[in-house]
């Protein structure tokens, strides 16, 4: 009612006619409107955040993420494809996912997620099996998405197989598996990257410590050659050879006992077949002889006697070159070759040329 009913005139908002001060009935007063707008208000505020923090955040295949979903927030899901990257500087990770429809995109996180995600062992590795939701960058040649919460990563690692080095295959990429072997040698190309060389008897294969492993995971302990491991990583191709690479420092494993690195054999056992592969034989030191690049002994193990060709450089590593003289037992495991017609054995590492007890 905008009109007093007593005198006709406009009356406005008033309850009472300000000209014939008549009582206007049926009108609801001003601040009990204003009340109850601002409760519908801060109720509908409140369904509202409750609704955007219950509802699920939807998740979308990589293949079909386009311009017009710039800037949108969403979960993506797939495979870590390539070892994530750290600026120990600045916090700042990223690491590339591919999802089911082979699409990828890069992920990264700044310092406090980072940190948040470390301080529960979160953070990707090689193979693992990722499900982040965050904000999409689409550019025209690539597609990116910023974690802006680490509870809304999710990571799953496989359990490790157990798996000789020979069955570890091109195909096995992204696999991870799980190796027991020797260290047959410890190398840096360059500042960075370390490449330990495992054997087992089977054959050899690579481990990458990478500075960026070392500064998510911890200093990576030195192991020598000759030590036995246990490591358990991711299968990465480099050149389209396998290598190992582990999620943390902490997977590679010392071992107690030594894993052998190839078979004993009788001397009588070996023929050309057999050159170029890796054997282990004992005997007793029938001769030891020098030459001008190094020295020649003879082993006999009672079923044959074979020349084990020691070269200069690796004779003088050895710790006791004088213990293989003549009537000394030695254990000496090395590469059968074959020169002039004969079959002899060339130890690798002096570690692998061994006095034993008679």
């Amino acid at each position: 009612m905008t009109h007093c009913p007593s005198c006709g005139r406009y009356v406005g908002p008033y309850d009472a006619c300000p000209y014939c001060s008549a009582r206007l009935s049926g009108r609801l007063p001003v601040r009990t409107i204003k009340r109850t707008a601002v409760l519908l208000s801060t109720l509908g505020l409140a369904i509202l955040w409750l609704a955007a923090t219950r509802a699920e955040i939807p998740t979308v295949p990589l293949s079909q993420v386009g311009a017009t979903a710039n800037m949108a927030y969403v979960r993506v899901a797939g495979w870590v494809t390539r070892d994530p990257t750290y600026y120990a500087d600045s916090g700042y990770l990223a690491f590339t996912l591919q999802d089911s429809t082979g699409a990828e995109v890069r992920v990264s996180a700044y310092r406090s997620e980072t940190e948040a995600l470390r301080a529960v062992g979160a953070i990707p590795a090689l193979g693992d099996w990722v499900s982040v939701a965050g904000t999409l960058r689409v550019r025209e040649d690539s597609v990116a998405l910023t974690v802006n919460a680490p509870e809304h990563v999710a990571l799953s690692r496989p359990e490790a197989e157990e798996r000789t080095i020979d069955a570890i295959t091109p195909d096995d990429h992204l696999r991870r598996v799980r190796v027991r072997a020797q260290v047959w040698s410890v190398r840096t190309p360059y500042d960075g990257l370390t490449l330990v060389t495992l054997r087992d008897a089977g054959g050899t294969i690579d481990v990458a410590i990478t500075r960026n492993l070392e500064a998510l995971t911890g200093a990576f302990l030195p192991v020598l050659p000759g030590q036995s491991v246990e490591v358990a990583a991711a299968v990465s191709l480099y050149q389209d050879a396998p290598q190992l690479v582990p999620a943390s420092v902490r997977d590679v494993v010392l071992l107690p006992e030594t894993i052998p690195i190839a078979v004993t054999l009788p001397v009588a056992a070996l023929s050309e077949a057999d050159a170029g592969r890796l054997v282990t034989v004992e005997g007793v030191v029938t001769e030891a002889v020098s030459f001008s690049a190094g020295f020649k002994v003879r082993l006999d193990d009672g079923s044959g006697s074979l020349t084990v060709l020691l070269w200069q450089a690796l004779y003088d590593e050895l710790p006791d070159p004088a213990a293989l003289t003549p009537g000394a037992r030695a254990r000496v495991t090395g590469e059968v070759s074959l020169y002039q017609g004969e079959l002899e054995l060339i130890p690798v590492r002096a570690v692998d040329v061994e006095r034993i007890a008679n």
